[in-house]
């Protein structure tokens, strides 16, 4: 594959599917669980821009890794596709710009907030992304990840214990998701996604009040991002009861037994 710039690892072979990751991460790191699946379907996990393997752009954010997306498909043809966090919408924004493209999406807690204006929670989550989203520019990189980890219900602990940890890597992707844009007021084409006939799946996790404590608010506007963004679109909900913002590794093998299904629906 030949995006200019973009870094793609593909294993596996049989029906395509893209993998687009969020924030603070890359496709490798986001969906080491999902590997299995190369058994039965070639899986493409994409870097965004400025993520992993993939150059830096100066426009880091949704309007660039949509983009590139759809170059993939118009390079491959048709494939799945499947989005965590801010991936999520890179992959709900691709499908409704090219829909005759793609064989069915599932898209994770995409943090869309604004889709569901009017719920206590997604209002509070589009309030606080959106002032450390306009206040990032002129913060230090260690300022960000405090005020980004504080607008998610982390306090700041939590956030020095999780970047203690990080890599070169890490502080580079960190920096990128300081760069990026705020997708919570992302333009989805929703009569695009309301008319194609491809499965759609809106994941979100169930942020037990007991494992995760007042976190749980979070969840719950992720919850409404997934139902308000499934009803406009015709689109099914699945809730993961064990795990918060990441499905994917906390439930992995049903996480993909969900894909699979997915994949299996799709004509």
């Amino acid at each position: 594959m030949s995006v200019e710039g973009l870094h793609v690892e593909r294993f596996g072979s049989g029906a395509p599917v893209i993998f687009v990751h969020g924030s603070f991460g890359s496709a490798a790191s986001a969906f080491a669980g999902q590997r299995p699946l190369s058994e039965s379907h070639e899986l493409i996990f994409v870097d965004r821009r400025g993520f992993g393997g993939s150059l830096a752009v100066e426009q880091i954010g949704w309007e660039t890794d949509a983009a590139d997306v759809v170059s993939l498909l118009d390079e491959m043809g048709p494939a799945h596709l499947v989005g965590h966090s801010y991936g999520g919408v890179v992959c709900l924004l691709a499908a409704g710009m090219r829909p005759d493209a793609v064989t069915s999406l599932v898209a994770v807690e995409p943090p869309l907030f604004t889709a569901a204006a009017g719920d206590p929670a997604a209002d509070q989550l589009t309030e606080k992304t959106r002032a450390v989203a306009e206040r990032a520019p002129d913060l230090e990189i260690e300022d960000f990840m405090r005020e980004w980890g504080a607008s998610m219900g982390q306090s700041r602990f939590e956030v020095e214990a999780w970047t203690s940890g990080f890599s070169e890597s890490g502080w580079a992707a960190a920096e990128s998701s300081r760069r990026e844009r705020w997708a919570g007021d992302a333009p989805l084409d929703y009569d695009a996604l309301a008319e194609a006939r491809f499965p759609k799946v809106l994941v979100h996790g169930g942020w037990n009040p007991e494992v995760v404590g007042h976190k749980a608010k979070v969840g719950a506007g992720f919850a409404a991002v997934c139902r308000a963004i499934a009803e406009r679109i015709g689109g099914e909900v699945e809730q993961f009861a064990g795990s918060a913002h990441t499905p994917q590794h906390e439930e992995a093998a049903a996480f993909n037994a969900l894909l699979r299904r997915v994949w299996g629906s799709a004509t």
